[in-house]
């Protein structure tokens, strides 16, 4: 059976797997026959590098730094393919995940650092669906403020057309070029290289206490409920807890955002910046989060314009 070459098919049919255990680099020692189970070999000029279970490597006594999951693309990939392991390198290297590739007959096969294989395993999926998530730049923000001007052009308050241009556009202009603004939580989602959603998280404080508020986020009205908005707002979160952040707020439905882990603030002895916002003022406390916060949660500078 012939492998695959198309790309788009390739991307479109990823199956990703994540194989039991945890996988470790070794480096064997020379002039040793090989014994054991090891999973891969590659001989170079310095040595012979293994890749093995972890447990088989304590049990041989080799020493190793990188401990993986290793993840199969279940795919068939033609091993004269082009296009598949920069694509999903791309994708991971977007996301902060180190990846090691490994191609094999039929199937190509990814070790990643065993804490990262959730997250890995969301970007290999979003990937299969043509969604690539990045940190924004600068000379993205024009097409950013379009997409932002289609999201909003429905009020998600009212229902109702919004005459004009929607104030989320003028606020996230102003984000941009605060003193709050964050740069690597502004995240936008790509489809074929188009701009398709974005969310931006900018500093706020309870107290001294520095944390998040993420918002707004968009996404192109075409593409909405199709879950680019929950991708971006588990890679938010997932990038506010590898800064250390120890929480984000957000002011949203109480219905839609538990899912993802929010509660009211008010149960975290939390109060909004407008007490009527009550339980639709919510928060998402982080591994970070401290004992015994209390006071009322400050926005950026231009939220106080809107």
């Amino acid at each position: 059976m012939l492998g695959e070459t198309d790309l788009e098919t390739l991307l479109e049919s990823l199956h990703p797997v994540v194989r039991d255990g945890d996988y470790v680099y070794a480096l064997w020692p020379h002039g040793k026959a090989l014994e054991g189970d090891v999973e891969a070999a590659v001989r170079e000029a310095e040595g012979l590098t293994v890749v093995l279970r972890r447990e088989e490597a304590d049990r041989l006594g080799l020493a190793y730094d990188f401990v993986a999951a290793w993840i199969t693309l279940q795919i068939h990939s033609a091993l004269e393919a082009v296009g598949l392991t920069a694509a999903v390198s791309a994708a991971l290297t977007h996301a902060g995940i180190s990846c090691n590739v490994l191609a094999g007959f039929h199937h190509d096969h990814l070790l990643v650092p065993v804490a990262e294989v959730g997250r890995a395993m969301d970007v290999l999926q979003l990937l299969s669906r043509g969604i690539v998530l990045r940190t924004e730049r600068p000379e993205d923000r024009d097409e950013i403020l379009e997409l932002t001007a289609r999201a909003f052009s429905v009020s998600p308050v009212t229902g109702q057309p919004v005459e004009g241009t929607p104030m989320e556009v003028g606020l996230l202009k102003s984000l941009f070029e605060c003193d709050e603004y964050i740069p690597e939580l502004s995240i936008v989602a790509e489809i074929g290289g188009d701009i398709v959603g974005h969310a931006i998280s900018t500093r706020g404080w309870i107290g001294d206490l520095e944390l998040v508020a993420l918002g707004p986020i968009g996404v192109v009205p075409t593409l909405q409920r199709r879950g680019i908005g929950s991708a971006l707002m588990r890679e938010s979160a997932a990038r506010a807890t590898a800064a250390g952040e120890p929480g984000i707020a957000l002011l949203g439905s109480p219905l839609y955002y538990p899912r993802f882990g929010y509660v009211p603030a008010t149960s975290l002895g939390v109060q909004p910046p407008q007490a009527a916002w009550g339980e639709h003022f919510q928060l998402l406390p982080l591994p970070a989060w401290p004992d015994g916060v209390r006071g009322t949660f400050r926005y950026a500078a231009p939220f106080d314009r809107v």
